[in-house]
């Protein structure tokens, strides 16, 4: 693991959530890759070749308040030109109908090198469910 690239990439998830908080789209998908293949917790299945900055647009504006977007125990492993992490996201926030969100994310992203930054080409995003019910687990004690 490269120390440089392990902090690029701390940063590169610094900058995103506090664009998040910003309500800032642009610079949240400023680091994703033109071959980004999405597996995103909300619908579709997966996403190809969509401009990523519309669809966190949408995501924002749904919500009246910035979002709060905690990342915990991030683990990052980077090579020279790969890289993968894995975390839990805290996703919280208020929704335009005033609905209060605070649930738990389990992501995963792999970067690629290029020249002297990365960008996420892969990101999946999930949420565990319970095996009896078959619902999603929002919350919970980590």
């Amino acid at each position: 693991m490269t120390a440089d690239g392990e902090r690029r990439i701390r940063e590169l998830l610094e900058t995103r959530t506090r664009a998040f908080g910003r309500r800032d789209a642009a610079t949240a998908a400023a680091d994703y890759d033109d071959d980004l293949v999405l597996y995103d917790a909300v619908g579709p299945f997966v996403r190809r070749g969509e401009d990523p900055t519309d669809r966190l647009e949408r995501w924002i504006a749904s919500y009246r308040t910035g979002l709060c977007h905690e990342i915990r125990d991030l683990e990052i492993t980077a090579g020279a030109d790969l890289a993968f992490c894995h975390y839990l996201v805290r996703i919280g926030g208020t929704m335009r109908d005033g609905t209060e969100v605070g649930m738990w994310v389990r992501a995963t992203s792999c970067l690629r090198r290029r020249g002297d930054s990365w960008t996420v080409v892969h990101e999946h995003a999930s949420v565990p469910f319970d095996a009896d019910t078959g619902h999603a687990v929002l919350r919970g004690e980590l």
